[in-house]
């Protein structure tokens, strides 16, 4: 059976807080007998639901708990607060920033040395990902493979005209992470510190979502 095998008997501080993440809803929707729907609605701020929100900061620190992380324990931490702003609606504020910062850690990273691209050519299909990301934030696991995906597919078709290899194309996506991580770090007390974690794990699932797509373009393979 699959509870039987070795891979997934692992030390739950080796998942990663995608892999923790996924089921969330269904567990706090079946607990306060709601749809999952819902439950999704109110974490993306559509909805409003004390006891859904209370329950889900209680999902939250369970997986803080297994996580076991510095990252994780901040985000309810003393001083953390709610009603923050949520990292989305931060993104978009701190747009400019983003960009710069990105191309100042692309611009000094090894892997993108040998390509030799003007700063508008290097971060232009970048900051249509981040658009695009944040955009998607707002869906469910189930929808994001099936959401239009246009920028992540412009990334592609843009860095194989490049010359990029498929190492730089994911690399584009880390430094995107490491960014808006950096992002929340710098600003943690002006957000949501309750559900950034789950922000910050949904958009993770977003960028996989999205690496993919770039991917099928850059490799010129079907859809």
């Amino acid at each position: 059976m699959l509870s039987d095998n070795r891979t997934t008997k692992r030390n739950s501080e080796t998942l990663l807080p995608q892999a923790l993440y996924r089921g969330l809803y269904m567990r706090v929707a079946k607990n306060l007998g709601v749809d999952p729907s819902y439950v999704s609605r109110v974490a993306r701020g559509e909805r409003n639901s004390i006891q859904v929100e209370n329950a889900l900061r209680q999902e939250i620190l369970e997986i803080s708990r297994k996580l076991g992380s510095r990252g994780a324990a901040s985000a309810i931490a003393p001083g953390g607060h709610a009603g923050g702003r949520r990292l989305k609606s931060f993104v978009r504020r701190n747009r400019p920033w983003l960009r710069q910062e990105w191309l100042r850690q692309s611009q000094s990273h090894p892997t993108f040395r040998a390509f030799k691209l003007s700063p508008q050519k290097r971060v232009s299909p970048v900051m249509s990902l981040v658009d695009e990301a944040v955009k998607m934030m707002r869906l469910s696991l189930r929808e994001m493979p099936t959401a239009p995906l246009k920028a992540a597919e412009q990334h592609g078709r843009v860095r194989r005209k490049q010359k990029y290899t498929s190492t730089a194309l994911c690399e584009d996506y880390n430094l995107i992470r490491r960014c808006m991580t950096n992002l929340a770090e710098k600003h943690f007390n002006e957000l949501d510190t309750h559900l950034l974690f789950h922000d910050l794990a949904q958009l993770g699932e977003v960028m996989d979502v999205q690496l993919q797509s770039a991917l099928r373009k850059f490799l010129g393979a079907p859809n």
